[in-house]
Order: C-alpha cells, then structure tokens, then sequence
C-alpha cells in the first residue's frame, strides 16, 4: 500500500512514507524488510499518561530492524528532517542501544535511512543491496548478476537456487 505524496509539505513523515513505499516495493527480494517497523513514540498526545502507564518511553528511535548483521543484533534509526537534531533523551537511548550490541543512526531523508539500511543488509562486502534491488527478475525469479565477487551464487532469491513452481 503505497501513499501518495503529492501536495504534502516535506516533513520527517513524509520522508519516512518514502522510506516505507521503498521497503515495500522491494522486500520480495529483500525479505528482512519486512521486519522493518515504526516505532510510534513522537508527538504530542491527549493521552500521554496513559500511553507512559503502558510502556512509552521517551527517547525511542523511530524505527527499528530487527535483523542481526555485521555484528550487531539489530538496526535502529532516528529520523529527523531539516535543521532538527536528536534530543538528550534520543542520544542517551541510542548510547544505551550501542552498549547493548545495536547500531544506531540518525537519517535526514528517505535517502539517507535507505542508504544505511542497504548497507547493514548487505549480503556481501562491496555488493550493496542496491545490486539486489536493480538485477533483473523474470517470473518472480532474481536473475542475479554475473560476476564471479558477487554473492548471487549463494542466495536463496537467485533463480539458480529456486525449484520450478509447476
């Protein structure tokens, strides 16, 4: 479910739209995507009280994958927009984060999350998940890309590696 975002004012929202219509369209051959979730903890609410009775807590980046990689349990990401910058609570969450063997990032744009994501989930040093999204597919099928450094050879996505459907 894509939103569209005509004659909405930039804004961290919508630059998080971007980044969501983004990991939809591509989680069938990124499939860790899908465990990519927005972590609701901003903004002013009539019912913050209750919302901190239940568990809210100040400081919460954005989103979170949950995905082990290159040696951290799990990515999170702040996002912010503009001139924002992190609030004390953020930075000391994220540090407290860190300790705990996640990386954390803050993101400016769509762009800039997306390019970080790519990074922590690539398959392999130098092939970015950019080379995933861009190679050729045929009936549902990654065709890969031929070249003896890549690691299209061994993913479970590569048509190579699939059994025929019929």
């Amino acid at each position: 479910m894509a939103i569209k975002l005509q004659n909405m004012k930039n804004s961290e929202i919508t630059e998080q739209i971007k980044l969501f219509n983004w990991a939809r369209s591509v989680r069938e051959f990124i499939p860790e995507l899908k465990l990519l979730h927005h972590i609701p903890n901003e903004g002013k609410r009539t019912n913050g009280a209750l919302l901190k009775a239940a568990g809210m807590v100040a400081g919460v980046p954005d989103l979170s994958l949950p995905v082990a990689r290159r040696g951290f349990n799990g990515l999170y990401i702040e996002m912010k927009f503009g001139n924002n910058k992190p609030t004390k609570d953020q930075v000391e969450f994220m540090a407290m984060l860190k300790d705990q063997g996640y990386k954390t990032a803050v993101a400016y744009s769509a762009e800039e999350a997306r390019s970080l994501i790519r990074h922590y989930l690539a398959r392999a040093d130098n092939f970015d998940l950019v080379n995933c999204e861009e190679a050729p597919k045929i009936f549902g099928c990654c065709e890969g890309i031929e070249a003896d450094w890549t690691p299209c050879a061994n993913c479970e996505l590569y048509k190579k590696n699939k059994q025929p459907e019929w």
